[in-house]
């Protein structure tokens, strides 16, 4: 095989393709650090390059209050209106009971932990690292609420059928977005 000689011309395909490479890395910094470079504070762009690597962006979070927001909480609901769904637990014999009571404690350990995360230790205490201060609580959340959720859909089921999911999708949606308006302090 033979060796590639350094005193060799490169070839104009290998120019091109490093000139857009070159092209493409000056895109993103300027994209990154903005366009006029000359005038800003070496400390500024050390600070900028640290948060880039780090993954911290400078723009604030959007506004929650929006047309989706909005629309997934009247969908929520219009599910629980238009389907009677809580006369339906309450009333219907086709209601798997121990499927229910069983979504119901899974879901209520779940918003418990939320809440939990979000005023105890958010509003409190101040602290935002969440992982740090209980390492467990997410883990924990995210498996009360799968486990929460298939058990109400199992519960629910011999009313709605096919149904099932989709009002549960709507309504888990709607107490997302409303969960997502509360302030953050």
């Amino acid at each position: 095989m033979a060796e590639k000689n350094e005193d060799q011309p490169v070839p104009e395909k290998e120019e091109d393709e490093f000139q857009l490479r070159r092209r493409r890395i000056a895109q993103v910094f300027m994209q990154a650090y903005g366009k006029d470079l000359k005038n800003i504070d070496p400390k500024r762009l050390e600070e900028l390059q640290r948060r880039r690597e780090m993954g911290e962006t400078e723009t604030e979070p959007g506004s929650p209050y929006n047309i989706q927001t909005v629309l997934w909480i009247l969908g929520s609901f219009a599910v629980l209106y238009y389907t009677d769904l809580i006369p339906a637990i309450k009333e219907d014999h086709r209601i798997y009971r121990t499927w229910l009571y069983l979504g119901l404690i899974l879901m209520a350990v779940h918003i418990s932990i939320g809440s939990y995360l979000i005023i105890f230790l958010s509003w409190i205490k101040k602290n935002s690292d969440w992982e740090k201060a209980s390492p467990m609580a997410i883990p924990l959340a995210t498996g009360t609420f799968v486990f929460g959720a298939i058990c109400l859909n199992i519960a629910i089921w011999p009313v709605y059928g096919f149904l099932t999911p989709l009002m549960m999708f709507t309504l888990f949606m709607g107490f997302v977005v409303t969960v997502s308006l509360l302030p953050n302090i």
